[in-house]
């Protein structure tokens, strides 16, 4: 098997070639199985460049999604655990992550960060806590930090509305977030529910977009925090008309069209969820510390980017086929180790 005195080099050749769990991984590194864990959790992986290098593979002009992801809990013991919910409505123990990625309707999305993220009760002064929207905050600010270019930010429905609506008035950064059908808003003089609002516009009141096969009505509204526009937006599912909705502090001359292409780009974040799970060991870390949990996601992150610059050259490619070719790249840069560490790793 190649070698190579390089861990974050090792780690990340090794998911590429699906080996994805930390005997799989002790293989192609100098580190025995033993204390692989150990060296993951001796130094951080990141850099300040990491953001800056890895958004030069993004497209122009495209848009900033940030979610959260959960992964089961692997190991026998953990810090930093958490409970999340399972698709069969189970409670389970997982890890977060909070999840960023560069999207353009039409584009291959390109991930930025993957970091793991504790719960209020797990908090130490190297991992503090942070709300949703602190996180949503935070994420922004370290990506405006290392010039990273933004169209606007695509979010989930669970980020604060109000906090959300006044970090975006006060940055001059236009949101798109999914709303609630409870959240109150202001309109002509009447404070109504988005789900009564919905009410009034039923699917044959709002204007087809054959795009994407939906009808949606726009109206400008305000909470006390200020004016945004809310989306009502109708979708056929299993042939019946359902109904939900976007808030958006974007500028009004920007099109509804042009909004619902960056929402359905805001699909590839979930798209690089699935991906980094089933095909690049996100979840996979049994190591106990969360610095070894943050530098193995940061390797997953480095994998998928290696993956994603494949995929570029040769558009056609699968994801599994670019993740294979891609691969066969990285063990010819370990096996001859004739570059810096910090070239081998992006020059895939």
């Amino acid at each position: 098997m190649p070698r190579s005195s390089s861990l974050p080099l090792s780690i990340v050749t090794a998911l590429l070639n699906r080996a994805t769990s930390v005997s799989g991984i002790a293989p192609y590194s100098t580190v025995r199985k033993s204390t692989l864990c150990q060296s993951l959790a001796q130094h951080s992986f990141t850099t300040n460049q990491d953001l800056q290098r890895r958004a030069k593979n993004a497209p122009q002009g495209a848009f900033l999604a940030i979610d959260f992801v959960m992964v089961p809990h692997a190991g026998l013991e953990m810090e930093g655990l958490n409970f999340h919910y399972s698709g069969q409505a189970r409670t389970q123990l997982g890890h977060q992550f909070t999840s960023a990625a560069l999207v353009k309707f039409g584009a291959d999305p390109t991930p930025l960060l993957e970091r793991f993220t504790v719960s209020r009760l797990l908090e130490t002064p190297a991992y503090p806590y942070r709300t949703a929207t602190q996180e949503m905050i935070h994420t922004i600010t370290q990506c405006r930090a290392a010039g990273v270019s933004i169209a606007g930010v695509l979010l989930d429905g669970e980020f604060g509305r109000d906090e959300v609506v006044t970090f975006s008035h006060d940055t001059q950064i236009p949101v798109l977030v999914r709303a609630k059908r409870n959240m109150s808003v202001h309109v002509e003089g009447e404070s109504l529910t988005l789900n009564a609002l919905a009410q009034r516009f039923p699917p044959e009141r709002c204007h087809l977009y054959a795009e994407v096969g939906w009808r949606v009505r726009r109206l400008p509204v305000s909470r006390d925090v200020g004016a945004f526009d809310v989306l009502i937006i109708w979708r056929k599912v299993h042939g019946e008309w359902s109904c939900f909705f976007l808030f958006s502090t974007f500028d009004p001359a920007v099109t509804v069209r042009a909004l619902l292409r960056a929402w359905k780009a805001r699909w590839g974040i979930e798209v690089i969820h699935r991906l980094m799970k089933q095909n690049l060991g996100l979840g996979r870390c049994r190591c106990r510390t969360i610095q070894a949990q943050d530098n193995w996601a940061w390797c997953v992150v480095e994998a998928l980017h290696a993956v994603l610059l494949v995929r570029q050259e040769q558009p056609q490619l699968t994801w599994r086929a670019a993740q294979h070719r891609a691969a066969q790249h990285t063990e010819l840069y370990v096996l001859t180790e004739v570059q810096p560490v910090s070239q081998q790793l992006h020059a895939a």
